[in-house]
């Protein structure tokens, strides 16, 4: 008697246990947002003190602070939502 058309007694495969992929796309576009907030400051206060000679202004737009003050923000509500969650 041949046993191929048998039911299996393992169980189901389960999905992995690990982290969504969207975690790590928020994840990543939050670091990526933060670094380009930290550079865009940085960038601009080492303009302003050390460029003595020329006078050097900045344009602050709006929707790009909204656009990477929410990726960060995102990133970092999705972190600490996930956090509770393992507790």
């Amino acid at each position: 008697m041949s046993r191929e058309g048998a039911p299996s007694k393992q169980p189901r495969s389960q999905p992995a246990a690990g982290t969504p992929i969207w975690v790590w796309l928020v994840y990543g576009l939050g670091i990526l947002a933060a670094a380009i907030i930290a550079f865009s400051v940085l960038f601009t206060l080492g303009a302003r003190l050390l460029s003595d000679d020329v006078a050097v202004g900045y344009d602050f737009s709006l929707p790009a602070t909204i656009l990477w003050g929410g990726l960060v923000l995102a990133a970092l509500v999705t972190y600490v939502v996930r956090r509770g969650q393992r507790r």
